[in-house]
């Protein structure tokens, strides 16, 4: 192996040595390492892979939606951190074509360790008619496709993927249900005179 000196200011490493039990060398090997793979290649190498999507009819935001459970795995030699995730659910319905269930994004960071997986979750807000409307086109198990842009901390350009995942049609007519509106009943009052 062979040996780099590098400069550090003097606050820096009188904060360095209050951790004499950590390899400052490969802290910055990794960091090194990690830079010249950025440069390589400005995507990062990772894939996903939807653990779970399933309708959720009382979120504490107060909203309905599908909640979904990311799987990132990073791929290469370094620890890598997810500092945004931008999403697009589609619907495969009975007429064959993807209908929009609707677009957001997840700014909360997620640090992924070399060669590991991690997971983010998020939750796509859905109106009440526009579940409805789906609702029309939806007969059986069907098909949830999430279109994901990620950005890495570090890399040039974001990783863009495509994951799909079935949502069985019993868990979308129990989520449709408890959305629709409640009917309130009317009591004919007679005042007597």
């Amino acid at each position: 192996m062979t040996n780099v000196t590098i400069s550090v200011p003097e606050e820096l490493k009188a904060e360095m040595d209050k951790f004499p039990e950590v390899s400052w060398s490969e802290i910055c090997r990794k960091a090194i390492s990690g830079y010249i793979q950025s440069r390589k290649n400005p995507v990062p190498q990772i894939q996903m892979r939807a653990d779970e999507i399933r309708p959720e009819s009382y979120h504490e935001s107060g909203y309905q939606g599908l909640r979904i459970n990311l799987l990132i795995q990073n791929l290469m030699d370094f620890e890598i951190v997810v500092d945004r995730i931008l999403y697009n659910v589609s619907f495969l319905t009975t007429r064959g074509q993807w209908d929009g269930a609707g677009s957001d994004y997840e700014l909360y960071r997620h640090a992924v360790p070399a060669n590991d997986v991690g997971s983010a979750q998020f939750f796509l807000k859905m109106m009440r008619e526009k579940i409805l409307h789906l609702d029309k086109f939806l007969e059986g198990t069907f098909q949830c496709n999430v279109r994901l842009i990620v950005f890495v901390e570090g890399f040039k350009h974001p990783c863009q993927q495509e994951v799909r995942f079935k949502i069985p049609i019993d868990e979308w007519k129990k989520f449709v249900d408890s959305v629709k509106p409640k009917e309130t009943a009317h009591k004919d009052i007679s005042i007597a005179k």
